[in-house]
């Protein structure tokens, strides 16, 4: 969400970071003079009052998210194939801190990049294991699966497994705006790709978030924005590794680590509720500056905060 019509995260890394920062402080160098946003002029001659075309935000996002846990397989040995653990449902909290470039191509069409980084961790509480000793060959297989079967419909309330997950996020996105006096309506719409780094998978994301609000104009080029809306979250989670990363109970860590050292897992997680509530606020200092805060209520809960510097 940026703007007034609001449409809507050979060099060493010293000489970056001060590039970037050269790029918030640097003095006005674009303006009405730029090409975009196309039809810019035509739209100010209306009355219009459109932001500076161009803007960097750097962002960050406290969340914590209930998802399903769609199926958790385990290789490594016959047992192990034949175990089927019930854990369908986890929790998710986690953060991430984004830097965003956008540009507004159209007075009510803007496009985004983002660059950031994500961190959190899934907690999945283990209602059973069982285990089809039927599907296992030899006698000292069966009867350790039969032993499993049995054990595993009496864990504590403590059995979980956990996973963490932090890792490099990108994506890309738009958002559709206009307004009639000083209400305004928007729709941001963007999708994310995080690699995770500690262990084999990625998290897919699509967000789609419909907003409404008012805004209130003062000297100087301040502007008060106060919002409200909702937010379509589409999260899909695919993580693989070593049975040693998945934070399973130390009883069945040790008889795992028995039979297969180098065991692997595969996890599907998916939201639980896709849509949750918002509101928030953003401030323009100036043409130049603004911040922006948003809560997210509901199922999902979510803490926003950006500060975003225009051109």
């Amino acid at each position: 969400m940026e703007g007034i019509v609001i449409v809507n995260r050979d060099i060493n890394l010293k000489t970056q970071a001060l590039l970037l920062l050269s790029l918030f402080v640097a003095p006005q160098t674009f303006g009405q003079d730029s090409f975009f946003p196309i039809w810019g002029d035509e739209a100010e001659k209306r009355g219009y009052t459109l932001p500076k075309p161009y803007g960097l935000s750097l962002s960050y996002m406290d969340m914590s998210n209930p998802i399903t846990v769609n199926s958790i397989n385990l290789t490594g040995h016959p047992v192990l194939d034949a175990l089927d653990v019930d854990a369908n449902h986890a929790d998710f909290k986690g953060s991430n801190i984004t830097l965003r470039g956008d540009v507004w191509v159209f007075p009510f069409l803007n496009v985004y990049g983002i660059l950031g980084y994500t961190q959190g961790t899934s907690k999945a509480k283990i209602n059973s294991v069982s285990c089809d000793h039927a599907s296992v060959p030899g006698f000292g297989n069966k009867a350790l699966c039969r032993l499993l079967d049995a054990a595993g419909g009496d864990l504590p309330d403590n059995a979980m497994f956990e996973l963490d997950m932090d890792g490099g996020t990108y994506g890309v996105g738009t958002t559709i705006a206009g307004g009639v006096g000083s209400w305004f309506a928007l729709v941001d719409m963007n999708y994310t790709y995080t690699s995770i780094s500690a262990i084999d998978g990625n998290i897919k994301t699509f967000v789609a978030a419909p907003r409404v609000g008012h805004r209130w104009e003062y000297d100087g080029g301040r502007e008060l924005r106060v919002f409200v809306g909702a937010m379509y979250q589409d999260v899909q989670q695919y993580l693989s590794g070593d049975l040693k990363s998945l934070g399973l109970p130390p009883a069945l860590d040790s008889i795992i680590d028995q039979l297969a050292p180098d065991g692997k897992f595969e996890v599907s997680q998916s939201t639980d509720d896709k849509w949750n509530g918002v509101a928030g606020f953003q401030y323009a200092f100036n043409r130049d500056w603004e911040v922006l805060m948003e809560a997210g209520f509901g199922p999902r809960e979510t803490l926003f905060f950006a500060v975003s510097r225009r051109f």
